[in-house]
Protein backbone atom coordinates (compact mmCIF):
# COMPACT_ATOMS: atom_id res chain seq x y z
CA UNK A 1 0.00 0.00 0.00
CA UNK A 2 1.29 3.43 -0.91
CA UNK A 3 0.06 6.94 -0.34
CA UNK A 4 0.94 8.70 -3.57
CA UNK A 5 2.74 12.03 -3.56
CA UNK A 6 2.32 14.38 -0.61
CA UNK A 7 -1.34 15.11 -1.20
CA UNK A 8 -0.60 18.79 -1.71
CA UNK A 9 -0.68 18.38 -5.48
CA UNK A 10 -1.49 21.38 -7.59
CA UNK A 11 -1.51 24.07 -4.92
CA UNK A 12 2.29 24.26 -4.98
CA UNK A 13 2.46 24.64 -8.76
CA UNK A 14 -0.44 27.09 -8.84
CA UNK A 15 1.53 29.29 -6.48
CA UNK A 16 4.53 29.06 -8.81
CA UNK A 17 2.39 30.21 -11.75
CA UNK A 18 1.80 33.55 -10.08
CA UNK A 19 5.51 33.88 -9.26
CA UNK A 20 6.84 33.00 -12.70
CA UNK A 21 8.64 36.30 -13.31
CA UNK A 22 10.56 36.36 -10.06
CA UNK A 23 11.35 32.66 -10.49
CA UNK A 24 12.88 33.08 -13.89
CA UNK A 25 14.73 36.27 -12.94
CA UNK A 26 17.10 33.92 -11.10
CA UNK A 27 17.93 32.02 -14.27
CA UNK A 28 20.96 33.27 -16.17
CA UNK A 29 21.34 31.54 -19.55
CA UNK A 30 20.59 32.32 -23.21
CA UNK A 31 17.39 30.25 -23.17
CA UNK A 32 15.72 32.10 -20.30
CA UNK A 33 12.82 33.49 -22.31
CA UNK A 34 12.06 30.18 -24.02
CA UNK A 35 12.22 28.24 -20.74
CA UNK A 36 10.01 30.74 -18.95
CA UNK A 37 7.42 30.63 -21.71
CA UNK A 38 7.37 26.80 -21.67
CA UNK A 39 6.97 26.66 -17.89
CA UNK A 40 4.17 29.23 -17.82
CA UNK A 41 2.29 27.32 -20.53
CA UNK A 42 2.75 24.02 -18.68
CA UNK A 43 1.65 25.54 -15.37
CA UNK A 44 -1.52 26.86 -16.98
CA UNK A 45 -2.20 23.43 -18.48
CA UNK A 46 -1.89 21.79 -15.07
CA UNK A 47 -3.63 24.45 -12.98
CA UNK A 48 -6.70 25.61 -14.92
CA UNK A 49 -8.10 28.76 -13.33
CA UNK A 50 -11.71 27.68 -13.77
CA UNK A 51 -11.30 24.61 -11.52
CA UNK A 52 -10.42 25.00 -7.80
CA UNK A 53 -7.27 23.01 -6.89
CA UNK A 54 -9.03 21.28 -3.98
CA UNK A 55 -11.57 19.83 -6.42
CA UNK A 56 -8.77 18.42 -8.57
CA UNK A 57 -7.00 16.96 -5.52
CA UNK A 58 -10.14 14.96 -4.69
CA UNK A 59 -10.26 13.40 -8.17
CA UNK A 60 -6.97 11.54 -8.88
CA UNK A 61 -8.02 10.62 -12.42
CA UNK A 62 -8.59 14.29 -13.23
CA UNK A 63 -5.29 15.31 -11.67
CA UNK A 64 -3.60 12.58 -13.73
CA UNK A 65 -5.14 13.96 -16.92
CA UNK A 66 -4.02 17.51 -16.14
CA UNK A 67 -0.51 16.29 -15.32
CA UNK A 68 -0.35 14.43 -18.63
CA UNK A 69 -1.46 17.57 -20.44
CA UNK A 70 1.25 19.63 -18.71
CA UNK A 71 3.95 17.04 -19.44
CA UNK A 72 2.92 16.96 -23.11
CA UNK A 73 3.13 20.75 -23.32
CA UNK A 74 6.62 20.78 -21.80
CA UNK A 75 7.93 17.97 -23.98
CA UNK A 76 6.62 19.67 -27.10
CA UNK A 77 8.56 22.78 -26.01
CA UNK A 78 11.79 20.86 -25.41
CA UNK A 79 11.28 19.21 -22.04
CA UNK A 80 14.44 17.87 -20.39
CA UNK A 81 16.46 19.08 -23.39
CA UNK A 82 15.99 22.63 -22.06
CA UNK A 83 18.57 21.68 -19.40
CA UNK A 84 16.84 23.68 -16.72
CA UNK A 85 16.31 22.23 -13.21
CA UNK A 86 12.91 23.87 -12.66
CA UNK A 87 11.62 22.49 -15.94
CA UNK A 88 12.95 19.02 -15.11
CA UNK A 89 11.52 19.02 -11.58
CA UNK A 90 8.12 19.98 -12.97
CA UNK A 91 8.26 17.57 -15.91
CA UNK A 92 9.33 14.60 -13.79
CA UNK A 93 6.59 15.25 -11.24
CA UNK A 94 3.99 15.57 -14.01
CA UNK A 95 5.06 12.27 -15.59
CA UNK A 96 4.80 10.44 -12.25
CA UNK A 97 1.42 11.99 -11.45
CA UNK A 98 0.11 11.21 -14.96
CA UNK A 99 0.92 7.51 -14.40
CA UNK A 100 0.97 6.58 -18.10
CA UNK A 101 3.82 4.06 -18.06
CA UNK A 102 6.60 6.67 -18.24
CA UNK A 103 8.12 5.90 -14.84
CA UNK A 104 11.63 5.18 -16.11
CA UNK A 105 11.63 8.45 -18.06
CA UNK A 106 10.27 10.34 -15.06
CA UNK A 107 12.94 8.93 -12.77
CA UNK A 108 15.74 9.89 -15.16
CA UNK A 109 14.37 13.43 -15.54
CA UNK A 110 14.10 13.89 -11.77
CA UNK A 111 17.59 12.53 -11.11
CA UNK A 112 18.88 15.00 -13.70
CA UNK A 113 17.01 17.85 -11.96
CA UNK A 114 18.51 16.93 -8.59
CA UNK A 115 21.99 16.78 -10.10
CA UNK A 116 21.53 20.25 -11.61
CA UNK A 117 20.08 21.84 -8.45
CA UNK A 118 20.33 19.65 -5.32
CA UNK A 119 19.36 22.55 -3.04
CA UNK A 120 16.00 23.18 -4.74
CA UNK A 121 12.91 23.24 -2.48
CA UNK A 122 11.51 20.60 -4.86
CA UNK A 123 14.17 18.03 -3.94
CA UNK A 124 12.18 16.19 -1.25
CA UNK A 125 9.16 15.88 -3.53
CA UNK A 126 11.41 14.72 -6.36
CA UNK A 127 12.88 11.91 -4.26
CA UNK A 128 9.35 10.93 -3.24
CA UNK A 129 8.33 10.85 -6.92
CA UNK A 130 11.39 8.73 -7.72
CA UNK A 131 10.33 6.28 -5.00
CA UNK A 132 6.81 6.03 -6.44
CA UNK A 133 8.19 5.46 -9.95
CA UNK A 134 10.57 2.79 -8.64
CA UNK A 135 7.70 1.06 -6.87
CA UNK A 136 5.69 0.87 -10.09
CA UNK A 137 8.77 -0.60 -11.77
CA UNK A 138 8.97 -3.19 -8.94
CA UNK A 139 12.47 -1.96 -8.06
CA UNK A 140 11.88 -1.93 -4.32
CA UNK A 141 15.50 -1.45 -3.21
CA UNK A 142 15.72 1.70 -5.34
CA UNK A 143 12.38 2.76 -3.92
CA UNK A 144 13.61 2.42 -0.33
CA UNK A 145 16.82 4.31 -1.13
CA UNK A 146 14.78 7.17 -2.62
CA UNK A 147 12.72 7.41 0.59
CA UNK A 148 16.01 7.55 2.52
CA UNK A 149 17.01 10.56 0.42
CA UNK A 150 13.60 12.20 0.86
CA UNK A 151 13.89 11.89 4.65
CA UNK A 152 17.32 13.50 4.48
CA UNK A 153 15.89 16.73 3.06
CA UNK A 154 12.27 16.82 4.27
CA UNK A 155 11.56 18.44 7.65
CA UNK A 156 7.77 18.73 7.77
CA UNK A 157 6.52 16.29 10.41
CA UNK A 158 3.50 14.85 8.61
CA UNK A 159 5.31 14.59 5.29
CA UNK A 160 8.11 12.70 7.05
CA UNK A 161 5.52 10.40 8.64
CA UNK A 162 4.09 9.70 5.17
CA UNK A 163 7.57 8.89 3.88
CA UNK A 164 8.25 6.55 6.81
CA UNK A 165 4.93 4.83 6.15
CA UNK A 166 5.72 4.30 2.47
CA UNK A 167 9.27 3.21 3.26
CA UNK A 168 7.79 0.58 5.57
CA UNK A 169 5.87 -0.80 2.60
CA UNK A 170 9.05 -0.89 0.51
CA UNK A 171 10.80 -2.87 3.25
CA UNK A 172 7.87 -5.28 3.45
CA UNK A 173 8.05 -5.77 -0.33
CA UNK A 174 11.70 -6.75 0.18
CA UNK A 175 10.73 -9.20 2.93
CA UNK A 176 12.32 -7.12 5.72
CA UNK A 177 9.51 -7.11 8.27
CA UNK A 178 11.64 -5.80 11.15
CA UNK A 179 12.47 -2.57 9.31
CA UNK A 180 8.90 -2.32 8.01
CA UNK A 181 7.43 -2.52 11.52
CA UNK A 182 9.90 0.08 12.77
CA UNK A 183 8.95 2.57 10.04
CA UNK A 184 5.22 2.09 10.57
CA UNK A 185 5.68 2.67 14.30
CA UNK A 186 7.64 5.87 13.66
CA UNK A 187 4.88 7.09 11.33
CA UNK A 188 2.25 6.38 14.01
CA UNK A 189 4.27 8.14 16.68
CA UNK A 190 5.02 11.28 14.66
CA UNK A 191 1.86 12.10 12.68
CA UNK A 192 -1.16 14.08 13.78
CA UNK A 193 -2.93 13.47 10.45
CA UNK A 194 -5.75 10.93 10.72
CA UNK A 195 -5.29 9.55 7.20
CA UNK A 196 -1.60 8.77 7.71
CA UNK A 197 -2.38 7.30 11.15
CA UNK A 198 -4.99 4.94 9.70
CA UNK A 199 -2.78 3.83 6.81
CA UNK A 200 0.26 3.34 9.05
CA UNK A 201 -1.82 1.28 11.50
CA UNK A 202 -3.06 -0.84 8.63
CA UNK A 203 0.45 -1.33 7.27
CA UNK A 204 1.76 -2.27 10.72
CA UNK A 205 -1.08 -4.77 11.11
CA UNK A 206 -0.13 -6.53 7.87
CA UNK A 207 3.60 -6.53 8.73
CA UNK A 208 2.87 -8.03 12.17
CA UNK A 209 0.55 -10.65 10.68
CA UNK A 210 3.26 -11.68 8.26
CA UNK A 211 5.74 -11.70 11.13
CA UNK A 212 3.62 -14.30 12.97
CA UNK A 213 2.33 -11.84 15.57
CA UNK A 214 -1.38 -12.22 14.90
CA UNK A 215 -2.73 -10.87 18.24
CA UNK A 216 -1.04 -7.47 17.79
CA UNK A 217 -1.82 -7.53 14.07
CA UNK A 218 -5.53 -7.89 14.78
CA UNK A 219 -5.39 -5.05 17.29
CA UNK A 220 -3.94 -2.60 14.76
CA UNK A 221 -6.15 -3.90 11.94
CA UNK A 222 -9.26 -3.29 14.03
CA UNK A 223 -8.09 0.23 14.93
CA UNK A 224 -7.39 1.04 11.29
CA UNK A 225 -10.66 -0.41 10.02
CA UNK A 226 -12.70 1.68 12.46
CA UNK A 227 -11.25 4.96 11.15
CA UNK A 228 -13.48 6.20 8.35
CA UNK A 229 -13.48 9.24 6.09
CA UNK A 230 -16.17 11.03 4.13
CA UNK A 231 -15.99 11.65 0.40
CA UNK A 232 -17.30 14.94 -1.07
CA UNK A 233 -20.45 13.10 -2.21
CA UNK A 234 -21.12 11.96 1.35
CA UNK A 235 -20.04 8.31 1.02
CA UNK A 236 -18.12 6.91 3.99
CA UNK A 237 -14.89 5.14 3.03
CA UNK A 238 -11.98 3.43 4.75
CA UNK A 239 -8.40 4.66 4.52
CA UNK A 240 -7.73 1.99 1.87
CA UNK A 241 -10.10 3.83 -0.48
CA UNK A 242 -8.61 7.30 -0.03
CA UNK A 243 -7.50 9.18 -3.17
CA UNK A 244 -3.86 8.49 -3.98
CA UNK A 245 -3.73 5.14 -2.15
CA UNK A 246 -2.62 2.25 -4.35
CA UNK A 247 -1.22 -1.27 -3.96
CA UNK A 248 1.69 -3.10 -5.57
CA UNK A 249 0.70 -5.70 -6.65
CA UNK A 250 -2.89 -4.53 -6.99
CA UNK A 251 -4.34 -7.66 -5.34
CA UNK A 252 -2.41 -6.83 -2.13
CA UNK A 253 -5.48 -4.90 -0.95
CA UNK A 254 -7.21 -8.27 -0.45
CA UNK A 255 -4.81 -9.15 2.37
CA UNK A 256 -5.52 -5.83 4.12
CA UNK A 257 -9.27 -6.26 3.82
CA UNK A 258 -9.19 -9.87 4.98
CA UNK A 259 -7.11 -8.99 8.02
CA UNK A 260 -9.59 -6.26 8.97
CA UNK A 261 -12.48 -8.74 8.74
CA UNK A 262 -10.54 -11.18 10.93
CA UNK A 263 -10.05 -8.40 13.45
CA UNK A 264 -13.76 -7.60 13.52
CA UNK A 265 -14.64 -11.28 13.98
CA UNK A 266 -12.10 -11.56 16.79
CA UNK A 267 -13.38 -8.45 18.55
CA UNK A 268 -17.16 -8.86 18.27
CA UNK A 269 -19.06 -11.82 19.71
CA UNK A 270 -22.41 -11.15 18.00
CA UNK A 271 -22.71 -14.03 15.51
CA UNK A 272 -24.70 -11.84 13.10
CA UNK A 273 -21.59 -9.70 12.69
CA UNK A 274 -18.89 -12.27 13.36
CA UNK A 275 -19.95 -14.91 10.82
CA UNK A 276 -20.25 -12.58 7.77
CA UNK A 277 -16.90 -11.00 8.68
CA UNK A 278 -15.20 -14.41 8.67
CA UNK A 279 -16.86 -15.31 5.38
CA UNK A 280 -15.60 -12.07 3.80
CA UNK A 281 -12.11 -12.74 5.18
CA UNK A 282 -12.14 -16.23 3.67
CA UNK A 283 -13.31 -14.94 0.29
CA UNK A 284 -10.56 -12.29 0.22
CA UNK A 285 -7.82 -14.72 1.29
CA UNK A 286 -8.93 -17.27 -1.30
CA UNK A 287 -8.73 -14.69 -4.07
CA UNK A 288 -5.40 -13.38 -2.73
CA UNK A 289 -3.94 -16.91 -2.78
CA UNK A 290 -5.33 -17.62 -6.23
CA UNK A 291 -3.86 -14.46 -7.73
CA UNK A 292 -0.67 -14.67 -5.69
CA UNK A 293 0.18 -18.10 -7.13
CA UNK A 294 0.41 -16.56 -10.60
CA UNK A 295 2.88 -13.96 -9.27
CA UNK A 296 5.03 -16.19 -7.05
CA UNK A 297 3.90 -14.15 -4.03
CA UNK A 298 6.29 -14.45 -1.09
CA UNK A 299 3.44 -14.34 1.45
CA UNK A 300 1.34 -17.24 0.13
CA UNK A 301 2.16 -19.64 3.00
CA UNK A 302 1.33 -16.92 5.50
CA UNK A 303 -1.98 -16.15 3.76
CA UNK A 304 -2.88 -19.84 3.76
CA UNK A 305 -2.25 -19.97 7.51
CA UNK A 306 -4.64 -17.06 8.08
CA UNK A 307 -7.22 -18.58 5.78
CA UNK A 308 -7.07 -21.72 7.94
CA UNK A 309 -7.47 -19.58 11.06
CA UNK A 310 -10.63 -18.02 9.63
CA UNK A 311 -12.00 -21.40 8.52
CA UNK A 312 -11.44 -22.84 11.99
CA UNK A 313 -13.17 -19.88 13.67
CA UNK A 314 -16.09 -20.23 11.29
CA UNK A 315 -16.44 -23.95 12.06
CA UNK A 316 -16.24 -23.24 15.82
CA UNK A 317 -19.11 -20.77 15.47
CA UNK A 318 -21.22 -23.33 13.61
CA UNK A 319 -20.61 -25.97 16.31
CA UNK A 320 -21.63 -23.52 19.04
CA UNK A 321 -24.79 -22.66 17.10
CA UNK A 322 -25.71 -26.35 16.84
Amino acid sequence: MKRELFAFGLALFAARASEASSLWDRVRDPNTRRNESAMVEALRARTPTDIPPDVVDMAPEFESLLALRAATVLEMRGGAALHDPEVSYFLGDALVTADRGRDEDARNVLLSAIAMDPSSPETARAWFDIAIASNRLHEFEHERQAYDEALRVEWDGNKRAGIYMNRGEASMSLGDLTLAEKDYQIALATTDESEIHALAAWGLAVALARDENLPDALKYAYEASQMTFREPGGRTISALELPGVFFTPDYEVLYYRALAEMAIADKITDEKIRKPALERALADFREYILRGKDHGDRWLTNAEFHRTWAERRLRDGKRKAR
